[in-house]
């Protein structure tokens, strides 16, 4: 997550820019051909700080799209997020994979639902991972891939575990 996002509501498109162009600034200065540093595409409505906010960096995938080819960088696709903000921006989700799948490196993988429900287990939302899957094999590099379900993590595990059984079901995975 490399910030841009706003508390009381989305940021006009001059503000967005001026956030866009701060941060490639900032990843200018970086200035290391080791280290690949992958921005994860964002929900409409993320939580920070205690609180709902509104984000507006790596939400759209024209701007996502256009970051990448502009900049020589790839992202780590979170698909919860990108449901969500498809849900929010009424547009599809298949096409905003087929726009950034290109311009990916890593993906996160967990279910959600509407336009603020993130992070959930696997098919307890409305994302079909099938899909997500042979679009994922059909990629002309290989892309990494895990899953990130909220709290996954508790009970050793049990969570991220079971994601990944319920993602091994899937021929395409």
């Amino acid at each position: 997550n490399v910030g841009g996002f706003s508390q009381d509501e989305h940021m006009s498109e001059k503000e967005a820019m001026t956030c866009r162009e701060i941060l490639v600034k900032s990843l200018l200065e970086l200035n290391d051909s080791e280290i690949e540093i992958w921005p994860q595409t964002m929900p409409p409505f993320p939580w920070h700080y205690g609180g709902q906010r509104f984000h507006n960096l790596f939400v759209r995938s024209e701007d996502i799209v256009e970051f990448c080819t502009n900049n020589k960088m790839t992202v780590c696709l979170d698909v919860s997020h990108s449901k969500l903000a498809c849900n929010h921006l009424n547009l599809s989700f298949e096409k905003f994979l087929d726009d950034v799948l290109p311009h990916t490196s890593h993906v996160h993988i967990a279910d959600s639902k509407g336009v603020d429900g993130e992070g959930l287990q696997i098919n307890e939302g409305e994302i079909d991972f099938y899909t997500i899957g042979k679009l994922l094999q059909n990629q002309s590099r290989e892309i990494t891939w895990i899953p990130e379900v909220w709290q996954a993590h508790e009970n050793n595990g049990e969570g991220f575990w079971y994601a990944l059984h319920e993602l091994e079901k899937l021929s395409s995975f």
